[in-house]
């Protein structure tokens, strides 16, 4: 992807992120390195994180807050994000234990690009270390 275009996103995804007003619509997604592990969630134009959205999937399993044939129902518990990061809670469709933990964090110097990096921890899966890009 071109420095520019990559630029833009992450510019965008920290706008969409920040603790100021969202500006636009934006979808991101948070992976493992080899793809088989996701968080992707949908981020509208709402004040700080709220995702509108989420679905997730490793190890041929897959979660979703949208009501889908053959995926299990969740639930986004909490989010936050600030200048220097985002954190998402998910429970089980009935709200009773967390099942997922998103944290990450913007990594910038003056001059290069910054990346939003972290973990994602799935219960009874494991932790996978995770980059995240915006659509």
């Amino acid at each position: 992807m071109p420095i520019g275009k990559r630029g833009a996103i992450l510019g965008a995804m920290l706008l969409t992120v920040s603790a100021g007003e969202v500006l636009a619509t934006d979808n991101i997604t948070c992976s493992a390195p080899d793809y088989d592990t996701s968080m992707s969630f949908l981020v509208g134009t709402t004040p700080g994180l709220r995702p509108l959205s989420l679905s997730m999937e490793s190890k041929g399993k897959k979660w979703s807050t949208a009501a889908e044939t053959g995926v299990t129902p969740v639930l986004v518990a909490q989010s936050f994000s600030d200048d220097e990061g985002m954190k998402i809670d998910v429970t089980d469709g009935n709200a009773e234990a967390i099942i997922a933990k998103l944290r990450v964090s913007y990594a910038h110097e003056e001059g290069t690009e910054g990346i939003f990096s972290g973990t994602l921890h799935i219960v009874g899966l494991g932790a996978w270390p995770v980059t995240c890009l915006g659509e």
